[in-house]
């Protein structure tokens, strides 16, 4: 309650007035709720996560303005990860193998996402269940990720595709957890 009652709303990063102050406390305040968080979190106003339990998020990385990730599939983000604001995350999808049944009465299959170190996501890029984003990938804005993306790619579309691999030796050295 504390988080959805008070810390969701306070100014954002770039609210010249907030200092920064709205994105470290609501990054304190989801600490105690997340499954798991790394030292230097942070998360950015309005973002939506259920009651966390099935949030894991590395050091130094920080969950974008107004983004939703939504359960109850586990959702693991690594150390160093930029989310862009508005960007969607989402575990679980409903089943539709038979035809004769009204979807709703299906069931659904939850599937987790795992986001590894140092991964940057686009605004409004959605991931979808079952997805592991490889080291150091960027994923474009806008894209809709269905499938595994390797370490060290970028990838953009609908759904997303990798149009290029960054250079792993340049990037090791760099790459390291703040």
């Amino acid at each position: 309650m504390l988080y959805y009652g008070f810390a969701v709303h306070l100014p954002s990063a770039s609210n010249p007035l907030g200092l920064g102050m709205g994105r470290r406390l609501r990054g304190a305040v989801c600490a105690q709720i997340f499954k798991s968080a790394g030292r230097g979190m942070s998360v950015g106003r309005g973002a939506y996560f259920g009651d966390g339990s099935h949030v894991t998020i590395g050091a130094q990385s920080c969950i974008g303005i107004n983004a939703r990730l939504y359960g109850p599939g586990d959702i693991s983000i690594g150390d160093g990860v930029l989310m862009s604001p508005e960007v969607a995350i989402v575990t679980g999808n409903h089943r539709f193998d038979d035809p004769g049944v009204p979807i709703q009465g299906q069931g659904r299959e939850i599937n987790p996402v795992v986001i590894e170190d140092f991964v940057w996501i686009g605004m409004r890029a959605i991931i979808l269940p079952g997805v592991r984003i490889g080291r150091s990938s960027v994923i474009g804005a806008g894209a809709v990720v269905a499938g595994d993306i390797p370490p060290y790619s970028v990838a953009v579309g609908v759904p997303a595709r990798v149009i290029k691999k960054r250079n792993a030796a340049q990037l090791s050295a760099h790459d390291q957890p703040m």
